[in-house]
C-alpha cells in the first residue's frame, strides 16, 4: 500500500480509472478530527477485502490523522484506494501496490437550511442492479448514481429514493433511508445493492445498544408511503429530514419535521461522535 500526495497525476494504467476498481469514503473533518473515524476505516478495509484488495488499517488510520491534522475548520475530506496500476486486461498484477489517495473538498454550505426546511425527494426511474458480491460496498463505480442524480436534478429536487429491480426500496442516491411507522424505526436490507453508510452502521448499532425498536428488511414505495418520518443519513448531512416524496403515481406525500424519534436518531448519532 502507498499513500500517494494529492498533487500525484492519476496514472492513465490505475485500475480505478479504467474499471472502477476501488473504494472510497467521504469524511467530515473538524477542528483536526474526522467524525466516526473508526466506522470509516472499518469501512474501507471490508469494502477492499470485498473486491479483493488488501489494505493495513493502522498505517491507513494513521496516514488520515496525519493529513487531516492541520484543518482548523469544517471540511470533506475523500479517502480513494485503487488496486493499482495494471496492464490492458481486467486482471491485476498482483505485484503492483495499492494506491491510496487523500483530497479536501469545501463542506456543502446548503445542509444547514436543508435541515430547517426538510428534503424534497422523487422515487427515481433507474434501479439498482441486483449483485450481492457488491451489495452494501462503496465502490468506485458509481454510474447508477450519476443517472439518478440526473434524474433528480432535472425535477429540481434535493435526492430521490432508489429501488433496486425487484421495486424494493434501496436507499437515495447520497444516503441511507430510515423510515418510522408504528412505533418503531425501518431501515432497507442491503443485501442485494446499495452501500452501508456509516451513519447507518451507527445507528443500527446505537438503537440495538438501547433495545429500540428496528426493523431492517425488504420495503415496497407503498410501504413507505405510510410513514410518520423519513430521515436521509450520510457521513456529512447527518441525520437529515425528509419533507415530501413524490411518487410513481404523482401523488405528493408530506412527512413530519421535527418529530420526536428523529431528534432521539440525531442525538443518538451526536452521541457517538462524541464518544470517538
Amino acid at each position: 500500500m502507498q499513500i500517494l500526495s494529492s498533487d500525484t497525476p492519476v496514472s492513465v494504467s490505475d485500475r480505478a480509472f479504467n474499471y472502477g476498481d476501488g473504494v472510497f469514503s467521504t469524511l467530515l473533518v473538524e477542528n483536526g478530527k474526522a467524525q466516526l473515524l473508526s466506522y470509516h476505516i472499518n469501512r474501507l478495509v471490508h469494502d477492499a477485502n470485498a473486491i479483493g484488495v488488501h489494505v493495513d488499517s493502522a498505517p491507513l488510520e494513521q496516514a488520515i490523522i496525519r493529513e487531516i491534522s492541520s484543518v482548523d475548520d469544517k471540511r470533506v475530506f475523500k479517502v480513494h484506494i485503487s488496486s493499482g496500476v495494471g496492464g490492458r486486461g481486467y486482471a491485476r498484477d498482483t505485484a503492483n501496490l495499492v494506491n491510496v489517495r487523500f483530497s479536501f473538498h469545501v463542506y456543502p454550505t446548503h445542509y444547514r437550511a436543508l435541515t430547517q426546511r426538510g428534503m424534497s425527494l422523487i422515487c427515481a426511474e433507474t434501479n439498482l442492479a441486483i449483485q450481492p458480491r457488491l451489495a452494501g460496498v462503496k465502490h468506485m463505480n458509481r454510474l447508477e448514481q450519476v443517472l439518478v442524480k440526473q434524474e433528480v436534478d432535472a425535477h429540481n429536487a434535493d435526492d430521490a429514493v432508489v429501488c433496486d429491480t425487484q421495486d424494493n426500496i434501496v436507499e437515495s442516491s447520497a444516503g441511507n433511508l430510515f423510515f418510522y411507522l408504528n412505533g418503531c424505526w425501518h431501515t432497507p436490507s442491503l443485501k442485494g445493492s446499495g452501500v452501508n453508510g456509516v451513519v447507518r452502521q451507527c445507528l443500527i448499532q446505537a438503537l440495538f445498544n438501547e433495545n429500540h425498536p428496528l426493523n431492517v428488511g425488504e420495503y415496497s414505495l407503498e410501504q413507505l408511503k405510510q410513514a410518520q418520518a423519513i430521515v436521509v443519513t450520510n457521513a456529512l448531512m447527518g441525520v437529515m429530514p425528509v419533507k415530501s416524496v413524490v411518487y410513481p403515481d404523482t401523488q405528493v406525500v408530506e412527512y413530519t419535521l421535527d418529530s420526536m424519534p428523529q431528534r432521539h436518531l440525531s442525538n443518538l448519532l451526536h452521541q457517538q461522535i462524541k464518544s470517538e
